[in-house]
Order: C-alpha cells, then sequence, then structure tokens
C-alpha cells in the first residue's frame, strides 16, 4: 500500500511499523512516536465490497484497534485511525486517545 512509504517520511520522529504484532494481534500499521511531544498512531484497513459500507468499515477498524489492544505498547497521546476501502473510495475515521 502507498501509505507506508509516506509514513516513512516520519522516520526521524517515529517509528515506523508495517504489520506489527501487538496486544491479540496484528495490526496495519504503527507509528510510534520516539519523544512524548509527539503523537502516537494506529492505522487500521478494512476492505468492503461496496461503497456504501465504507463508514461502518472505518468504525469496526477502530473498534478493532480497541479491542485488540494494538495500542498497548504505546505512551503520550494516540490516534486511532480506521480506513474503509473500496475500489478507489475511501472513508476515514478517528479516535484521539489520551494516555496518563
Amino acid at each position: 500500500m502507498l501509505l507506508y512509504p509516506l509514513c516513512l517520511y516520519l522516520s526521524n520522529t517515529h517509528d515506523v511499523r508495517s504489520n506489527p504484532e501487538e496486544g491479540k494481534g496484528r495490526t496495519d500499521i504503527i507509528i510510534k512516536a520516539k519523544s512524548s511531544k509527539y503523537t502516537s498512531y494506529v492505522i487500521e484497513f478494512k476492505h468492503g465490497k461496496k461503497t456504501d459500507d465504507l463508514n461502518n468499515l472505518a468504525q469496526d477498524a477502530i473498534q478493532q484497534i480497541i479491542d485488540k489492544k494494538y495500542d498497548s505498547n504505546l505512551t503520550g497521546r494516540i490516534i486511532h485511525i480506521g480506513l474503509g476501502l473500496y475500489s478507489k473510495n475511501v472513508a476515514m475515521k478517528w479516535v484521539i486517545k489520551q494516555e496518563n
């Protein structure tokens, strides 16, 4: 996917990993901040069979991040990003999680 090479642009401030084992499974992309002044990201993709499903797929992706605890090794500010994909169409949802 094109997104992973674009994320590598952040390699000075973040560790970028594709399909790492985290929590109770494997997430698609984790962008872990090297410093607490930066935000970490967990990105999960869901592929659908029609355009009408995209928003639900994006929400399902976020729920999977939460349920499988893909952010278990992250601290500080974390953003969960869910992407619902079909053909050339995409829906994106995100949730900001603040760790203490």
